[in-house]
């Protein structure tokens, strides 16, 4: 199987955010922006790791959680209109 993506980003979620999800087996993406012209925000978690980067540094329990509440949240109320699946090329 290839990377899943959802994506939100043309609209906003109820709360104002907007929030794209990337998923590849046990790699995830979160790119989130909590309101307009605020900063995206970039989660990068690796499960057989139990590793969270965020914005490339080393997140803790606190991030961990904090993500896990924003997929959270994205599943519950996203309007997701494109699901993509990206494979591998064929060799």
């Amino acid at each position: 199987m290839g990377t899943i993506a959802f994506r939100s980003e043309d609209i906003s979620l109820p709360n104002g955010s907007k929030m794209a999800l990337g998923i590849d087996g046990g790699h995830w993406v979160l790119i989130y922006q909590k309101e307009a012209g605020a900063h995206f925000c970039v989660y990068n978690f690796l499960q057989a790791e139990k590793k969270l980067l965020v914005d490339e540094k080393l997140g803790g329990e606190k991030e961990l959680q904090e993500f896990k509440t924003l997929v959270n949240y994205f599943f519950e109320n996203a309007n997701i209109n494109d699901l993509v699946t990206i494979s591998p090329p064929k060799e």
